[in-house]
């Protein structure tokens, strides 16, 4: 197969996949939190600190939020497919880096397996088709990991392979945070010590790509700092750090699970796992990189998914390094296609993994415009809204916290700390319940004299009541 048919099919697939109904549900999960400071970043103009309505938005760097923003601002358009656009373009990046440059280390076949495995495993499918971290974040990690192996195992410049990695390193620290460094230490210390080149890491250039990481996100966190004087963003990275150690909101009564889901995001590859045999790689260099590979991601895999309480999707960035493993074992036939001596058909496995490819194919973009669209939660209460708001009359909310429905809203929202911060020309304000008694102990409210003219829903536990202000 030639470079370019590779690359055509590659394409084809990805759109069929990650672009069909792409944009025909509404925000869901953690989208909000990506989209919602993207937003207030164009219009307002602060690209250095996170906002959430009124609040600074301490919990994750920005890197997704700019993203967001620039797919807004170059597109012209903002909803749910220009938003998760850049999720899919990232996710192609790869599959078009392991199915091209990947050649050199995989050949042909291998390479293009390598590629149609990352872009078609049912984790990468699920963050792939959301504006969510993991899809950026895996690929960022993706890219320094099959840059460092290509250039390390040509033998290419220490300075290029121990520099230009960690430049994807960097952004991913601005994407999430430093997790994926462990990763990436564990896989890439196996794959010397296997090799017995372990003394690589003392070369000068390696000290000099930390440097280069560090700089990257440190570029962005000293002004980030000086901008939150009153704020400490180590109090929610700590809380982040307590989420991902113990489990979202303490809860560990789905642990049991985390091993089932773990596999179930390497579907429908995984199952060749069973089957493969490293030892039959006859090149020593190979062997020794693909032992270290599945090394350096066994443990991780084990350990993340053993602590009571952390999710599944924590493991995914390792959804690189078995691609790589298995376009390796392609390429070099190293299987055996048996279970305890009893044989089976290769052709049924590929039959199984061909059927979970185009079920995947048809069911992800299915699901937007059946099930999620039956299930949509946040588009009905900005209709709620949309119903009694005129679309030129500005909504002043006011404290309102995180209300992804606010991006439904069709009037122009400016958002307030306090009652006392509303101007007296505002016409319609929101505010949430549990402050109402509050503000109506303010002496302003006997001045507006307020109409309730809506009390929403309740979305993750927190509703909107929207008051109109007769002059």
């Amino acid at each position: 197969m030639s470079r370019l048919t590779a690359f055509l099919i590659l394409i084809v697939i990805w759109a069929l996949i990650y672009l069909t109904n792409l944009g025909s549900s509404e925000f869901r999960s953690e989208e909000g939190h990506r989209v919602l400071p993207a937003v207030q970043m164009l219009d307002n103009s602060n690209y250095l600190v996170p906002y959430i309505a009124a609040r600074p938005y301490l919990n994750k760097p920005p890197l997704i939020n700019w993203i967001v923003a620039a797919s807004f601002k170059l597109s012209g358009v903002r909803n749910e497919w220009t938003a998760r656009l850049p999720s899919a373009l990232f996710i192609l990046a790869v599959a078009l880096t392991l199915g091209t440059f990947g050649r050199i280390s995989l050949g042909p076949t291998g390479s293009f397996i390598a590629a149609l495995c990352w872009l078609t495993n049912l984790g990468l499918i699920e963050k792939g088709r959301m504006i969510e971290i993991e899809a950026i974040y895996c690929s960022l990690f993706a890219f320094a990991l099959i840059l460092w192996l290509l250039f390390w195992e040509q033998k290419r410049s220490p300075w290029l392979t121990f520099v230009v990695p960690w430049i994807f390193l960097g952004l991913g620290l601005l994407a999430k945070g430093p997790s994926h460094v462990l990763f990436f230490y564990l896989i890439v210390g196996a794959v010397l010590w296997r090799n017995r080149r372990l003394r690589d890491l003392t070369h000068p250039a390696h000290f000099i790509g930390v440097v280069v990481m560090l700089g990257i996100f440190v570029t962005w966190l000293i002004p980030y700092f000086w901008a939150l004087p009153s704020q400490s963003p180590l109090q929610a990275w700590s809380r982040e750090a307590a989420v991902a150690f113990h489990g979202e909101e303490g809860r560990s009564e789905n642990w049991f699970l985390n091993f089932p889901r773990g596999f179930a995001y390497l579907l429908p590859w995984v199952l060749l796992l069973p089957f493969i045999r490293l030892s039959k790689i006859a090149d020593p260099l190979q062997r020794n990189v693909v032992y270290g590979l599945a090394w350096g991601s066994i443990i991780p895999f084990v350990v993340v998914l053993l602590i009571p309480g952390t999710l599944p999707r924590y493991i995914l960035p390792l959804e690189a390094p078995f691609c790589w493993i298995v376009g390796t074992a392609i390429a070099n036939e190293a299987f055996q296609w048996s279970i305890k001596g009893i044989p089976v058909p290769r052709a049924l496995i590929f039959s199984f993994i061909a059927t979970g490819v185009i079920a995947a194919t048809v069911i992800f973009p299915l699901r937007s415009v059946t099930y999620l669209k039956r299930h949509e939660r946040i588009k009905p209460i900005a209709a709620q809204i949309n119903a009694l708001l005129p679309s030129d009359q500005r909504l002043y909310a006011i404290d309102p916290d995180f209300q992804p429905y606010l991006f439904y809203v069709r009037a122009p929202i400016t958002y307030l700390t306090t009652l006392d911060e509303l101007p007296a020309v505002a016409h319609y304000f929101l505010i949430q319940p549990r402050h109402q008694r509050k503000l109506e102990s303010n002496p302003r409210w006997a001045t507006l004299r307020p109409k309730l003219l809506a009390h929403t829903p309740s979305y993750r536990s927190k509703e909107s009541l929207l008051f109109a202000i007769e002059h």
